[in-house]
C-alpha cells in the first residue's frame, strides 16, 4: 500500500505535462479495457480499470473516482524505473506535476483508499444480493424492489445449513437495504458481474494497494475474462433495467455501454421452495386511506 505524503513528493521528477486529465467518464472506461477503443498514452488502459473499480464502490462520488485514478498512478509511478518515470510523465496527464500537487492539497479521504474499500465491504454485499434476487425471481413473480427488501431481510439468501438462532445475523433491515440500493444501483451490474464470475478480488483491491499493480495486469492480460466480465455486466443490467418499475428506469442514469461489447448470458438457479415461501409472504403495503 502506498501513501501519498511530504517524502513521496520530493522524489517526483520534474514534470513537463500541463495537460489536464479528463473527468472519468464509465462508458469510455468501458471502451477502453474492453479494447474497442485505443489507448491514447501509456497506463491509460490500466487506469481506466482503477476508475472503474473505485466507481463501482463510490458510484456517485465523481471526485472520490478522479482521485482513485491519481492515487493509482502515483502507485504506478513508484514502482517504475526512472526512465519509464520520464517518459509517463512527458506523454499521459495523470501524471503531471498538477494532478499530483492538486492530489496532495485537495485529497478528499480522511484516510487511505483501502480503509475506506473495507468500509465499504457490506454495502457491495447488500447491492449484490438485491441484484441476485432481481437476475432470479422468476418474471411471473414480479420482481420488484420491495419484494428484494422482504426475500433478504426475511433470510431468503442465508444458507440452509445456518442455525436457525443464527440466521439474524445475517439479516439486514429494509432501510439499510435501500440505502446501498439508493447508492450503488447503476454500479450493481458490475459488481454482480465480478463477483459471480469470481474476480472479488480484483474489485476489492484499492488503488493505494501496492498489489493493485499486479492484480490490474493480470486481468487485462486475459482478454477472455475481460470481454467475459463487460458481457456479462451487460446481461445484467439488461436484464434489471427490464424488470424495473418506469419511474426507476427514468431515475438512475446506468451505464451506455459500447456496441461491441456483447451480453454474455448467464445461467441462473431457481429459487427453492424455501425461497418461494418467503416470497409468498410479502404484502405490498397499503394505500393512504386504503379499507382493511
Amino acid at each position: 500500500m502506498i501513501r501519498i505524503t511530504a517524502q513521496n513528493a520530493r522524489s517526483l521528477a520534474p514534470m513537463a505535462n500541463t495537460r489536464r486529465p479528463p473527468k472519468f467518464d464509465t462508458t469510455d472506461a468501458v471502451a477502453i479495457i474492453s479494447g474497442e477503443r485505443k489507448q491514447r498514452f501509456s497506463l491509460e488502459r490500466e487506469l481506466a480499470l482503477i476508475g472503474l473499480i473505485t466507481w463501482m464502490h463510490f458510484p456517485t462520488r465523481p471526485d472520490l473516482v478522479s482521485m482513485g485514478q491519481v492515487v493509482g498512478a502515483a502507485n504506478f509511478f513508484l514502482s517504475l524505473s526512472q526512465a519509464k518515470r520520464a517518459h509517463l510523465v512527458r506523454e499521459n496527464p495523470l501524471f503531471s506535476q498538477e494532478v499530483f500537487a492538486r492530489a496532495l492539497v485537495g485529497f478528499p479521504l480522511g484516510d487511505t483508499f483501502r480503509l475506506e474499500f473495507e468500509s465499504l465491504y457490506n454495502e457491495m454485499v447488500n447491492i449484490f444480493e438485491i441484484i441476485d434476487f432481481f437476475m432470479m425471481c422468476p418474471f411471473e413473480r414480479r420482481p420488484s424492489l420491495l419484494k428484494a427488501l422482504h426475500f433478504i431481510e426475511e433470510g431468503g439468501f442465508v444458507a440452509k445449513e445456518v442455525q436457525e438462532r443464527e440466521k439474524k445475523e445475517y439479516k439486514r433491515s429494509a432501510a439499510t437495504l435501500k440505502k446501498s440500493w439508493v447508492s450503488h444501483v447503476v454500479a450493481g451490474p458490475f459488481i454482480w458481474s465480478a463477483e459471480s464470475l469470481g474476480f472479488e478480488k480484483l474489485i476489492r483491491r484499492s488503488p493505494d494497494e501496492t498489489k493493485t499493480i499486479n492484480e490490474v495486469g493480470r486481468f487485462l492480460d486475459t482478454p477472455d475474462r475481460v470481454a467475459d466480465f463487460f458481457g456479462v455486466a451487460k446481461f445484467c443490467q439488461d436484464r434489471l433495467i427490464s424488470r424495473l418499475d418506469p419511474r426507476s428506469r427514468s431515475r438512475f442514469k446506468f451505464v451506455k455501454f459500447p456496441p461491441k461489447v456483447a451480453s454474455v448470458e448467464m445461467e441462473l438457479p431457481e429459487f427453492d421452495e424455501g425461497q418461494i415461501a418467503i416470497l409468498k409472504t410479502y404484502q405490498a403495503p397499503k394505500l393512504i386511506g386504503e379499507v382493511g
